[in-house]
């Protein structure tokens, strides 16, 4: 303030009040729009400073090992993708893990890396394929949605399915979770009256938890009770909740001509070891990948073959031609043909790499 007043004396007149007064006013009026100004800029996005540089928030290694091990990742996986997250100078890397579109953006940037930085091909697809696979990973940790380990942790409305020592299945829905067990709605009988199960009846339940993860456990009815003026079946918590086999792979779909064959495997015994001839037909068959993943591809053709047969197919996902072979766990028979569903038994890193680039959208 001392320095402002030399600037202002000139101005200041005591024989003129009111001149001095508009003065003053438009000073105060200088310093409350400059005060307003900094509170503003203080809340802009990307507005920090470092305290040392000036500049924006740089990579924090602490932070960014953090948010992975929030993601599932382990420390060798963290430690790969540090790499990229310096590269990138991924200052929020909270957002990286928790935001789909900012994860395949950050992915996208760290196939380019690898592009840019590799020395020699191999190496670059062995980086692409741990790169991918850490991908993979995260992905299937969100679509199964978190770890359900009790019946403390159901949800009311979450739909179940009873199985009871006959065989017979009942549907029901968690009414409400109480400290004394799991309140469900009883089901109903061919009449639609409430199925009445003795005390320590055993059933198995049935659910899917938040994802696509489905879960059983075992226990037993420990009566009927009434709560909010509404019949409720009480089955006894369990802390003992198996996960059901799920899906390891994102599929895509795909609508593409492909072609296969028919491989024949002969296997032989010498010298005490047992040993497999491998013989490919010449005939191919031509068929449409319908969808594919990194655990198999599924095929429409007019030609199927039967599920535990083997078969070489020639795909192509966008990134040029490349061979697999392959064993047909099922097929689905069609009028006209049918859908094989198989899967990969021998790939090359550079095409499984290649087919995980498509189903991620990478290659669009």
């Amino acid at each position: 303030m001392n320095q402002l007043l030399p600037v202002l004396q000139p101005y200041w007149k005591q024989e003129d009040p009111t001149q001095n007064i508009i003065v003053f006013g438009v000073l105060g009026a200088l310093i409350l729009l400059a005060v307003v100004s900094s509170l503003l800029n203080k809340g802009k996005p990307g507005s920090r400073r470092s305290s040392l540089t000036g500049g924006v928030p740089s990579f924090s290694r602490s932070a960014f090992r953090k948010a992975a091990a929030e993601a599932g990742l382990s420390d060798a996986d963290a430690h790969f993708m540090e790499e990229f997250a310096r590269a990138s100078r991924a200052s929020n890397p909270e957002f990286v893990f928790k935001s789909p579109d900012r994860m395949d953006a950050f992915f996208r940037d760290a196939l380019r890396h690898i592009d840019k930085t590799a020395e020699a091909e191999t190496a670059a697809e062995d980086r692409r394929a741990h790169l991918l696979g850490i991908r993979e990973s995260l992905e299937v940790r969100r679509t199964l949605g978190p770890r359900v380990s009790s019946t403390r942790q159901l949800r009311p409305r979450t739909t179940l399915s009873f199985i009871s020592s006959d065989e017979t299945n009942y549907p029901s829905v968690v009414v409400a979770v109480e400290a004394g067990g799991l309140a469900v709605e009883p089901p109903p009988d061919a009449l639609g009256r409430p199925v009445h199960f003795r005390r320590g009846t055993k059933l198995t339940v049935y659910f899917y938890g938040s994802g696509h993860q489905g879960y059983n456990f075992r226990t037993r009815v420990r009566g009927y009770e009434e709560l909010r003026g509404k019949l409720v079946l009480i089955l006894k918590h369990s802390d003992s909740i198996t996960p059901l086999p799920s899906r390891k792979h994102q599929r895509r779909d795909l609508k593409e001509p492909c072609t296969f064959r028919r491989v024949r495997v002969e296997v032989r015994k010498e010298r005490g070891k047992t040993l497999k001839d491998v013989f490919v037909e010449n005939l191919p068959f031509p068929g449409t990948a319908v969808d594919i993943s990194a655990g198999g591809i599924s095929i429409q053709t007019a030609n199927p073959l039967d599920a535990q047969e083997y078969l070489k197919i020639d795909f192509d996902v966008g990134e040029g031609n490349f061979s697999a072979f392959g064993i047909v766990v099922r097929t689905n028979r069609l009028r006209g043909g049918g859908v094989m569903h198989v899967r990969w038994v021998k790939i090359s890193r550079k095409a499984l790499n290649s087919v995980l680039s498509y189903v991620y959208g990478y290659t669009d």
